[in-house]
């Protein structure tokens, strides 16, 4: 049985240098697994888009999402593409977050850009255009 290609889900960005950010990532992977197919889609923005990608794979893929959370895209984009491939076996991954791995990366990373502990950090993202059920958007 072919082993599945394992595709990077990203969101896409305006800011050209996300591009660049994705296939370092992935260029790493296949540093690591070399015998792995791995691609790179993303959800809006960017090309190549998940759609594109996915037409081109045979067999079987691994979506995972380059993504903090269980939003909007894990929930129903992602599905709703590997829908789209009907000539595939689709599986979805968790996203990368919330795990101890990003608190850490996060902490190295302020360490590096000059930041004092116990100085206060804000971290901000930006929120589901639909909210979950049952609940109410901010007003």
């Amino acid at each position: 049985m072919q082993q599945p290609a394992l595709v990077a889900v990203a969101h896409g960005s305006r800011d050209p240098r996300a591009l660049g950010t994705a296939r370092d990532l992935l260029h790493r992977v296949r540093e690591l697994r070399p015998r792995l197919d791995v691609r790179l889609g993303h959800v809006e923005l960017t090309a190549p888009l998940l759609d594109d990608t996915l037409r081109d794979v045979q067999g079987g893929a691994v979506l995972v999402p380059l993504l903090l959370g269980r939003g909007h895209h894990v929930k129903r984009d992602l599905p709703a593409a590997a829908a789209r491939a009907p000539h595939l076996r689709v599986r979805v991954a968790a996203p990368l977050g919330p795990h101890p791995l990003l608190t850490e990366a996060l902490h190295d990373r302020l360490l590096e850009a000059g930041w004092t502990p116990g100085t206060a950090v804000v971290l901000a993202a930006a929120g589901p255009r639909h909210p979950a059920p049952g609940r109410r958007p901010p007003a």
